[in-house]
């Protein structure tokens, strides 16, 4: 009876050993995997939110006109600065602008690293993420990928030229050592505490938990650090655009009632996804913003272009295109200064904003416009205009300057079954505006006697009269 009694003691301790040892393998794959998985979804998540925010912040045609003479001159030194933003503010390793040659390569053009940075020109490792960002599709590489500076997981984000066409690639570095290194402790972490488990029973099942829970504190810890790197970068974008960044409700969860640590480590992940997505898309909108007017900039305009072609090849949208233009910004510039061109262009951008407010508007160049108006018919569009010019009169009335703001406008319809694309309209629309321009200088030059104004030429108010675009 004492050697059956003993076998039956000695089979449900191992019975027991065996299901602990199958159950904690099993528990430590699961929690293996899904730390692996929260981890790069949130390493993804960020570094393609940040590269999509520091592509934003450039001008892609200042990046495209770069050269190796341009080398710490002051359009190259200003992209560096923006990109040092990013750098410093960030747990990145590295971020830096390429462009690819005629013959298919990437090549360094601004890389802000102050140790060994790339070298105008310097051919960059080519990655499947880096191809698709080159066609316009900001990517995040599946896996690492190794050069002269270490191995490291790379997102990438094109930046458009004026036209729409890709001008260049921003590119961001995470260190893998690091993420490599996490997952083989966890690994080695986990493979001790089940082999522990078999040999001591119930005693080690405590120790589990105690090892656990400071493997899910040491996680806990790395996703508070990863939240104060995102506020370190909101807080640098805040001093950047002068605007005021939402601040998400504040939450203590380090005293929650809460027993089991992977429950902590999700309401953490939760809480932090809320605020990383409020900062984010504060961020992303701001990187859509022209910082000057508060219109939509090149990028936001070029993506809207892009959604349209979708839709016009569908056949699921109609919408006019009204281009504007400001009329002698340039001899205001010369003659009072770029702070009263800067106010003019605010000027203009607050009339188009008052005349559409329902519609989209852009500021697409220096004193160039365009508004999509998707959905209206002519008798808004008609609203819109004369919004537009009871909001300049308004202008002209209070501004402080001896000069009025006049500005020319030219207006296109989709034509279904004719235009196959956006720029048919835009370029339409375009020529309506440029022909009001032109009539505008011819009118101002008969004024004066039969002798033009040039090109850009604005007379003081006692000499203007409204031309094509405004009331007379």
């Amino acid at each position: 009876m004492r050697r059956g009694k003993l076998s039956f003691t000695v089979r449900s301790v191992l019975l027991f050993g065996v299901l602990l040892f199958v159950a904690n393998t099993v528990l430590g794959v699961v929690v293996l995997n899904q730390s692996k998985s929260a981890m790069r979804t949130l390493i993804n998540k960020n570094m393609l939110d940040v590269v999509k925010s520091a592509a934003g912040s450039l001008d892609g045609d200042e990046l495209e006109a770069l050269t190796k003479d341009d080398v710490d001159g002051p359009v190259f030194r200003s992209i560096e600065d923006r990109l040092l933003v990013f750098q410093n503010s960030v747990d990145i390793q590295f971020i830096y602008a390429v462009k690819q040659t005629d013959d298919g390569r990437f090549v360094f053009t601004v890389d802000p690293d102050p140790v060994d940075p790339g070298a105008f020109g310097e051919e960059i490792v080519t990655t499947p993420g880096l191809i698709q960002a080159a066609q316009g599709i900001p990517t995040v590489d599946d896996s690492p990928a190794a050069d002269r500076w270490g191995n490291f997981y790379s997102a990438f984000c094109p930046v458009f030229d004026s036209s729409g066409k890709v001008a260049g690639v921003v590119g961001v570095d995470f260190d893998a050592k690091w993420y490599d290194a996490q997952i083989r402790q966890y690994t080695l972490s986990i493979t001790i505490v089940t082999s522990i488990s078999v040999l001591l029973g119930v005693l080690v099942i405590t120790l589990i938990t105690s090892r656990i829970r400071v493997k899910f504190r040491d996680l806990h810890s790395g996703l508070e650090e990863l939240s104060n790197d995102v506020d370190m970068l909101v807080a640098e974008m805040t001093t950047y655009s002068g605007a005021e960044v939402p601040k998400p409700e504040e939450s203590d969860d380090s005293t929650a009632d809460v027993s089991d640590e992977l429950e902590l480590l999700s309401n953490k992940i939760r809480i932090m996804q809320n605020e990383l997505g409020m900062h984010l898309e504060y961020l992303h909108g701001q990187a859509y913003i022209d910082f000057l007017t508060q219109l939509g900039n090149s990028t936001a305009y070029h993506e809207e272009i892009r959604e349209l072609n979708q839709k016009i090849s569908a056949g699921t949208t109609d919408f006019y295109v009204v281009v504007l233009d400001i009329n002698g910004l340039k001899e205001l510039n010369d003659t009072f200064g770029h702070e009263c061109g800067d106010y003019y262009i605010q000027g203009a951008a607050n009339a188009i904003r008052q005349g559409f407010a329902l519609a989209k508007c852009y500021r697409i160049g220096g004193d160039e416009f365009a508004v999509i108006a998707e959905g209206f018919d002519v008798c808004k569009v008609e609203d819109g205009l004369s919004g537009i010019d009871a909001a300049i009169n308004d202008f002209n009335s209070s501004t402080t300057y001896d000069a009025r703001l006049i500005v020319s406008k030219g207006v296109a319809c989709l034509e279904p079954g004719q235009d196959e694309s956006f720029a048919d309209v835009f370029s339409r629309a375009d020529r309506a505006m440029y022909e009001a321009k032109r009539e505008f200088y011819l009118q101002r030059g008969l004024l004066q006697g039969g002798t033009p104004f040039s090109e850009n030429g604005v007379p003081p108010r006692s000499a203007q009269v409204n031309g094509p675009g405004n009331d007379e």
